[in-house]
């Protein structure tokens, strides 16, 4: 298993039972459905599809839910697939259809239509078209297409330079969680957020609905940079989702904004998803250029807790073999992580901010020092374990739990491996379960030294108090 987790997104070309199990034995840990390109039916099959599949193989993965949001996106004309828009050439942007020999793009959101005006820039397709808007019109602004590109329906739209007054969690976003509130949905993603209003408004509506499902709050926005630490402090973890936030910003920013959005986040003890053209060649190739080996290698230098394959697996030829790559791509990084992770120095040589966190620090060097074999973090809300990720040991932490929400939320967290345990209420019967599993499942043999972290009393969330060193008989 790799430390650095792989989410893949399930599309045509991926989302039958039999390859979403051989994209598990590639190395998939989670599985994103974008609500977005699905109707609300076929997205509750999908979702009862892969819980039936954890059940018959009594593996733990995500199952993630990709909301809309607030997502602009470009209509084209009934029966058009795809749209050439060429340098110098006009387009009309609209609200409904207009008679007129000139090319149209309609966008449903009249109060954007309106906002627009004068010079503003409207980026289609993550920026790969640019329009420039020339003058207003009664229903309709004009447009001259100053980058070129083809185009396909349904593609996003950004505003860069527009302040958007729709909001970023709509009703249909509202619709979609109340509809999957019974089918055992791990993650809801929450598109376009602009301020930390949007991630409580989530919070509001699954605490209503009595749902503990996490929310990953997608970066994507300028506005989401400026109350960057509030969301983090609202959110399970975030998505820097790096074609929209390019969009919204600058490509030449996007490095830089990559590693300090991942730096920043990592201090709130959450999960960060790096995601987009990750590996996107392959596609239609049967290997990645090198460019895209680097951006992924960087990434997993960068600290990100989990890579987000999109397009790669969604609508790619082959999705098995994009996770395959991955992973061996992770694997030749992992080796290196001590010697070129900068970022994890400094993360441990922080004060702790509290004794949960001073137990999973002490963890962490104590399995470094006595050369442990594996960290075992009894964990009921799964808070244990992503306090231990945080200093990213060398060795793999096992995070026994047994509460199943929290065993099929963890496989996104780095290095974790997530076991589902009995509920017991002695720390020794707690501790030989512990080792019982690991032994079952390979980690640790006969005079191997373990690490353990776990609370007492048990099963009380928030009471990591204990340490212990043992060696396996």
């Amino acid at each position: 298993m790799t430390k650095t987790k792989i989410l893949c997104s399930l599309g045509p070309k991926s989302e039958d039972a039999a390859t979403v199990k051989q994209l598990l034995d590639a190395g998939a840990s989670a599985f994103r459905l974008s609500a977005t390109h699905y109707e609300l039916k076929r997205l509750v099959q999908l979702i009862t599809l892969l819980n039936e599949i954890r059940s018959d193989l009594s593996k733990a993965f995500s199952i993630i839910v990709d909301l809309p949001g607030s997502k602009l996106r470009a209509e084209l004309p009934a029966n058009c697939e795809f749209m050439e828009l060429a340098e110098g050439e006009t387009v009309l942007l609209t609200e409904n259809e207009l008679q007129t020999s000139k090319k149209q793009i309609f966008l449903r959101e009249p109060t954007v239509i309106r906002q627009l005006g004068k010079d503003d820039e409207v980026l289609l397709d993550d920026g790969k078209a640019m329009l420039r808007v020339v003058r207003r019109q009664e229903k309709s602004v004009e447009c001259v297409v100053e980058r070129g590109a083809t185009i396909k329906q349904n593609v996003g739209v950004n505003l860069p330079k527009i302040k958007l007054s729709i909001p970023s969690f709509s009703d249909r976003d509202r619709d979609i969680i109340k509809a999957t509130a019974n089918l055992m949905v791990d993650y809801y993603c929450l598109s376009f957020v602009r301020s930390p209003k949007d991630v409580q408004e989530a919070r509001n509506l699954l605490d209503s609905l009595d749902l503990k499902t996490g929310v990953l709050a997608k970066i994507e926005t300028k506005e989401a940079l400026d109350y960057f630490e509030q969301i983090c402090k609202l959110s399970d973890g975030i998505i820097v989702a790096r074609g929209d936030l390019a969009a919204e910003t600058s490509l030449e920013e996007l490095p830089v904004l990559q590693k300090m959005l991942i730096m920043r986040a990592s201090k709130f003890k959450i999960p960060v998803i790096v995601a987009t053209q990750l590996l996107e060649s392959m596609v239609q190739k049967d290997h990645p250029t090198r460019a895209e080996v680097t951006d992924t290698a960087n990434a997993i230098l960068d600290g990100a807790d989990a890579l987000l394959l999109t397009v790669e697996t969604a609508i790619g030829e082959r999705p098995v073999l994009v996770v395959e790559t991955m992973k061996k791509i992770i694997e030749s990084v992992e080796e290196y992580l001590d010697e070129l992770g900068m970022w994890f120095d400094a993360r441990r040589k922080e004060s702790s901010a509290d004794s949960s966190d001073a137990i999973a620090k002490s963890s962490y060097e104590i399995a470094r020092e006595t050369h442990a074999k594996l960290i075992i973090a009894s964990t009921a809300s799964g808070s244990t374990a992503r306090r231990v990720s945080y200093f990213r040991p060398n060795c793999p932490i096992l995070a026994t739990t047994p509460r199943e929400r929290t065993y099929y939320q963890l496989p996104i967290i780095w290095g974790v491996v997530p076991v589902l345990v009995p509920e017991v209420y002695s720390v020794d019967i707690m501790l030989h379960v512990a080792i019982e599993k690991a032994k079952a499942l390979g980690y640790v043999k006969p005079s191997d030294t373990v690490v353990i972290t776990l609370g007492t009393p048990c099963g009380v969330v928030g009471t990591t108090n204990m340490l212990k060193i043992h060696i396996v008989e």
